[in-house]
């Protein structure tokens, strides 16, 4: 009787310690859930966003949904996830979700994704794409979705240029749309008409002019650039644009020759569609891996040395199977062939990167940049010059990486002042020296002593039990 009572006193005490650990665990597991806490002892703060992505998510007045379109197999999925979860564990207005697209193809198709890996960032009305998951481009695609100024980008008129109205294969009606879906507006200019480019342009694109430019508007796009414009040349081989001797000032050089690539004929393609296998590292390229195919370029080179105030970088160059024909002729019947005497062989440039930093003192034109004449906000003017404007037309624009390399190229030039750079702070190397004692000291210690703790604790413990019985 007196056992009995004593295991129901056990089994009571038991039951009730049992019951209250487990209340415990689940009140601390729903505190957490509401309100985590996180610590990152990181040295780099690897599970830190940046103070600048901070300010970015404390500024949301909306919410920000994210869909991440990773492969459920993917390296990379985790790494995003935990990047995705520090946004939300910042801001509780950024959501996310991730998405299949072998699983669930209607919502790749629906959102128009041509990659893994790739970002939908949806928020008050607009929405972004973005191939890199790094912390930079979301913070600055979240960064865009929540600008209420509108941007415009200026398509320049009156010397034959593509027309951005035109729906047939070689009009730009396809880019004007693509343009909008970024969230910018798309306007046509006329310096015939004009003498300056609109001070709202946040970037002006020639795209393809089939008669020179006058000197009064090579002027005016000068001027331009000495305000800190951003500014997209497409220019195709065989045509004078007029701007020949403005690029040459800023180490851009054109000649006239025109890309032949044998191995554009391995995807069905003719020799005079260049493959762009290469590209420099640039914003633009940016985690760029998708071929693109530039139908009837020219090639793009810079000087050397180039001016002191201007940074250059080829963008893209063909294959090595590629080169720059110098004396070939669109109505030629017969296929090029490679001369080693007035020939440049392939990579070949066929677009190239320039930032130039305008004078402070005075622009080309001699008038004053300060006082009384507005100023752009960025001190520095982008250029981006491709050999070839027939890529993003209608016919072409949708063709492999075609679409994209030219859409990253307006958003880098239209966003560019805007956008943050955001450097994480690289883990240091730490490396362990030992002496040789030390080094003695740590073998005996998990050769030797570890073992043994554990054989004399086993030891002890048999020996504890046997006396208990």
């Amino acid at each position: 009787m007196r056992q009995t009572s004593r295991f129901l006193k056990r089994l009571t005490t038991t039951s009730f310690g049992f019951l209250a650990f487990t209340g415990i665990v689940v009140l601390v597991a729903l505190i957490g859930q509401r309100h985590p806490l996180r610590l990152d002892l990181t040295e780099n703060k690897r599970y830190t966003l940046t103070e600048q992505s901070k300010k970015v998510l404390s500024a949301l007045n909306g919410d920000i949904q994210i869909k991440a379109f990773f492969q459920e197999t993917a390296a990379e999925r985790d790494r995003v996830r935990d990047l995705l979860k520090t946004y939300r564990y910042t801001s509780k207005k950024v959501h996310f979700q991730f998405i299949d697209p072998d699983r669930q193809p209607a919502l790749a198709r629906q959102y128009q994704i041509r990659d893994y890996g790739t970002l939908v960032l949806e928020g008050f009305g607009k929405s972004q794409t973005i191939t890199s998951a790094e912390e930079e481009a979301i913070t600055n695609a979240i960064l865009k979705l929540s600008q209420d100024r509108e941007k415009i980008v200026y398509f320049l008129t009156g010397h034959g240029e593509r027309d951005i109205g035109e729906a047939g294969k070689d009009g730009y009606s396809l880019v004007k749309t693509a343009i909008e879906k970024q969230n910018f507006k798309v306007k046509t200019c006329n310096l015939l008409v004009a003498p300056e480019v609109p001070e709202d342009a946040a970037v002006l694109v020639i795209a393809g002019p089939q008669k020179p430019l006058l000197a009064k508007e090579v002027e005016a796009l000068q001027h331009y650039l000495d305000r800190g414009g951003n500014l997209l040349l497409m220019l195709d081989p065989y045509n004078r644009s007029g701007l020949e001797e403005m690029l040459r000032s800023h180490g851009i050089l054109l000649t006239d020759d025109i890309i032949v690539d044998t191995m554009s004929k391995v995807f069905g393609a003719d020799y005079l569609m260049p493959v762009i296998a290469q590209y420099g590292h640039h914003k633009i390229t940016d985690g760029f891996r998708i071929a693109c195919f530039f139908p009837v370029a020219r090639s793009v080179r810079v000087s050397s040395p180039a001016p002191a105030n201007t940074k250059l970088l080829e963008l893209a160059l063909t294959s090595q199977y590629s080169w720059a024909e110098s004396d070939f002729k669109t109505t030629d019947s017969e296929p090029p062939k490679f001369n080693d005497n007035r020939d440049i062989q392939g990579p070949v440039p066929v677009a190239v990167a320039a930032a130039i930093t305008p004078s402070k003192k005075s622009d080309s034109t001699g008038k004053s940049t300060s006082p009384g004449r507005k100023k752009h906000r960025s001190s520095t003017a982008e250029l981006v010059v491709y050999g070839d404007s027939d890529f993003a037309s209608n016919r072409y624009l949708n063709l492999q990486g075609n679409s994209d390399l030219f859409l990253n190229t307006i958003n880098f030039l239209a966003q560019q002042e805007d956008l943050i750079t955001i450097e994480r702070p690289r883990a240091k190397a730490a490396p362990l020296t030992l002496t040789r004692s030390q080094s003695l000291v740590l073998f005996w210690i998990g050769i030797l002593l570890m073992p043994a703790v554990v054989l004399a604790a086993g030891v002890a413990v048999f020996n504890f039990r046997r006396k208990q019985r």
